[in-house]
């Protein structure tokens, strides 16, 4: 409480402090546009008061600052990539509706039971693939419901000493499978939404599709499952299986019934949506292109977040078995509007630091960092973001680091990508402690997981993951735009 209302208080201080005292050369309204990044950052990282409540600053400082008007900066909270989150997870929720997440998950867990070490990895698959289209915390809290039984009845026959270690491995990797899988597509988490917005800010030219992304999301998901299993996999192996605890699964998936009409809508709008988002726009290959279908419309302008309200629409207008529509009016009260003002917070202070040419003069102060090999810069940002967010939002994290590390690739002729994509897929790897994400919470919450286990597991995690992100981008980067 006392470091919180020191945060409170040290936010404006140093903002005024910065206005008072920094006269920035050739920029006039860069230094304060600094005083209203400080105070941000400052309120972000501590959390002392709420993320939206933070990200509404641009709106009433901006213009009284002489950075921008009110009218240019307001747009920047509703745009086309907020409205790709909103549609992404409208969507999300009408699979959560309908049930079709439990079904998806309860599919996959019952054709993966031989041992225990296979359900694990039945319950990582499903639970990544889950988390590319849903939110990581429905997705942990369904696969968490849906394992506890397995593992208490495993703990009733066995006893607490023989099973309780294994079964903190296995609600772990329930967790970090969640925080895996939102690295595979753009709508998957917060922070890649925030990656797109910053670089079709400053290189539009650069800013991967949604099959781009995938390219890199996709094997990203596919080694940091397997990372997982070779750190989690040996203590795993040694939990106690009996053929009628797969029974329980199957059991489960049988007392879903068929499918009903609500869950194949839902599957249609979702598998239609993808498919759209992936085709869009043309693709290259070794100077053979394959037309995307928005280049055969007659007018240009659709874009991703089209393509999520026009899937959310249609779940609105389709009914269920019992005839009422799959979403409707209390779904818009169920969307997360505090992300969305997150996310419009940051979108907002990006456009300001390149407003003002506070971006350009940071640029300018990290002109040291055109000496560091980009391999090293990659290694070192990943590091710097994955413990960071061990400790704050990962989406707060991304909003103030993803602008400075813009401006400081473009200012030293830096690949704009290969500085932008670690620091965003590395604030999806805080594995350490509870409170980095919402899947770590939960687990921890079960009462099975002690702290020296997710600490031992997550540090290990953090190190390699680190590695493998630094890794893949540096290979995978030749065929990006």
């Amino acid at each position: 409480m006392i470091l919180s209302n020191l945060a409170r208080i040290a936010g404006p201080i140093t903002a005024m402090a910065i206005l008072a005292g920094v006269d920035i050369d050739g920029h006039p309204q860069a230094a304060a546009m600094l005083a209203v990044a400080v105070w941000m950052a400052i309120w972000w990282i501590s959390e002392c008061v709420p993320l939206a409540l933070t990200a509404i600053i641009p709106l009433i400082f901006f213009p009284l600052l002489g950075i921008s008007t009110g009218k240019e900066i307001a747009p920047k909270y509703i745009n086309s990539i907020i409205f790709l989150f909103l549609g992404g997870f409208l969507i999300a929720q009408a699979m959560e509706n309908s049930g079709l997440h439990k079904r998806i998950a309860l599919n996959m867990l019952a054709r993966f039971n031989a041992s225990p070490l296979q359900l694990a990895m039945g319950f990582a698959v499903a639970t990544a693939f889950l988390s590319m289209w849903i939110s990581n915390t429905a997705t942990t809290m369904l696969m968490v419901t849906i394992a506890l039984p397995l593992l208490h009845r495993l703990i009733e026959e066995h006893g607490e000493e023989s099973v309780g270690p294994m079964a903190a491995s296995f609600l772990l990797v329930i967790a970090y499978s969640a925080n895996i899988g939102g690295m595979g597509t753009p709508v998957g988490t917060a922070p890649n939404l925030v990656f797109l917005e910053n670089v079709r800010a400053v290189a539009p030219e650069l800013a991967p599709s949604f099959l781009e992304w995938m390219m890199i999301g996709l094997p990203m998901v596919i080694i940091g499952l397997t990372v997982l299993f070779l750190v989690l996999g040996p203590g795993l192996a040694r939990l106690p299986w009996k053929a009628s605890n797969a029974n329980q699964l199957h059991s489960a998936l049988q007392n879903l019934g068929p499918m009903r009409r609500e869950e194949r809508h839902v599957a249609t709008v979702l598998t239609l949506t993808a498919i759209l988002w992936m085709s869009r726009q043309s693709i290259t290959i070794e100077g053979f292109t394959i037309p995307g279908w928005s280049s055969l419309l007659p007018y240009p302008g659709v874009d991703d977040g089209t393509v999520a309200m026009f899937g959310a629409t249609l779940l609105f207008l389709f009914r269920s078995e019992a005839g009422n529509p799959i979403l409707n009016r209390e779904s818009f009260g169920r969307l997360p509007w505090e992300i969305v003002l997150l996310l419009g917070g940051g979108f907002a202070l990006a456009s300001g630091m390149q407003h003002s040419g506070l971006s350009l003069w940071i640029g300018d102060q990290l002109g040291f960092l055109a000496g560091v090999p980009i391999i090293l810069m990659m290694l070192g940002i990943a590091l710097a973001i994955t413990f960071l967010t061990e400790v704050t939002s990962n989406t707060a994290t991304t909003q103030v680091m993803l602008p400075i590390l813009a401006a400081a690739a473009l200012a030293n002729d830096m690949d704009l990508i290969m500085v932008l994509i670690p620091a965003t897929l590395a604030a999806s790897c805080a594995f350490m402690l509870p409170v980095a994400t919402p899947p770590n919470a939960i687990v921890f919450g079960s009462n099975q997981v002690p702290m020296k286990t997710m600490v031992r597991a997550g540090i290990r995690l953090n190190l390699i993951m680190a590695i493998v992100i630094v890794a893949l981008v540096a290979l995978i980067r030749p065929i990006l735009p």
